[in-house]
């Protein structure tokens, strides 16, 4: 059994996210990447922050791959543990079937926030 034959029907089902540099396209303007697309020359700074990240940077993937001792299609970058944990729930649990308690842990803002007093 392989770990593609644990995930929902409708998961396998899916066609991949392709983002439009995957897609291939040439050019400075990626308007079918929801872009703005005036920025001034390229330096990062606040003015050039007008393009999205790579959704799965390959630098970054291989990179941890080899420190993982792993191959990169085993790799899968997140924003952080909670989303996650959160994608292999949506992509492995049925809903109405398995029964999952997801709770998510408080932030820093919740958790120094001031608590109601009797």
């Amino acid at each position: 059994m392989s770990i593609e034959d644990l995930a929902r029907a409708n998961v396998r089902a899916l066609t991949p996210y392709q983002s439009a540099r995957r897609l291939g396209g040439k050019g400075d303007v990626w308007l079918n990447a929801n872009e703005f697309p005036t920025a001034v020359a390229f330096q990062l700074t606040e003015q050039t922050m007008n393009r999205y990240p790579e959704p799965q940077p390959k630098a970054v993937i291989e990179r941890y791959a080899q420190y993982a001792g792993v191959k990169p299609e085993q790799v899968l970058v997140s924003r952080g543990a909670d989303e996650g944990i959160e994608l292999l729930i949506r992509a492995f649990c049925e809903p109405g079937q398995d029964a999952v308690l997801y709770c998510r842990r408080p932030t820093a803002c919740t958790a120094s926030a001031p608590k109601p007093s009797a």
